[in-house]
């Protein structure tokens, strides 16, 4: 998925459209440790160049699904993602300097690194594996969930807090 300056001169109307599968190999994503995974990744677009300003507006629409740690167990959890970005590509040095604008590297736009940080922006911050969880222990700890820990500690008082109740005033 790249493009050449040539190659969107040539193009009817200069308008570019794609729809194409794509596969990430491990390396891509291997930095990044909240994706283990990637699988059908598809992403779908349309964009307009124009010559005079030298950009390519860019629609792009990315799907698939991808495989991130659960927070607590650490298992595998799947995860959808759908993501719709619209960007501005550009060959002209002058618009290196607004941050919104893209920069065509050379002669040519590549559109994977766009379409992987796209994914990036899918990736949640936590992953809880759905269902019922058997949450890790070990010896004198244990993660517990939020309805156990309040019927754990239900009528216990705090024994660091305890002494303090001896100096609280006793109304009459």
């Amino acid at each position: 998925m790249r493009y050449s300056r040539k190659d969107l001169l040539q193009l009817p109307d200069r308008h570019l459209s794609f729809d194409e599968f794509i596969e990430f190999d491990e390396d891509t994503y291997k930095k990044f440790p909240r994706i283990r995974k990637l699988r059908n990744v598809e992403a779908r677009g349309e964009g307009d160049y124009d010559a005079g300003s030298q950009r390519l507006y860019l629609n792009l629409h990315v799907t698939g699904t991808m495989t991130c740690p659960c927070d607590i167990t650490g298992e595998d959890v799947d995860l959808d993602f759908d993501s719709e970005a619209d960007e501005i590509i550009s060959y002209n040095k002058k618009d290196f300097e607004n941050i919104e604008i893209l920069q065509a590297e050379g002669e040519y736009i590549e559109l994977l690194p766009i379409i992987f940080r796209q994914i990036l922006v899918e990736v949640p911050i936590t992953v809880v594996k759905p269902g019922k969880i058997d949450y890790p222990k070990g010896d004198g700890w244990a993660v517990m969930d939020e309805a156990t820990y309040q019927k754990n500690r239900a009528g216990k008082v705090n024994p660091a807090l305890a002494a303090l109740k001896d100096y609280v005033p006793q109304d009459e």
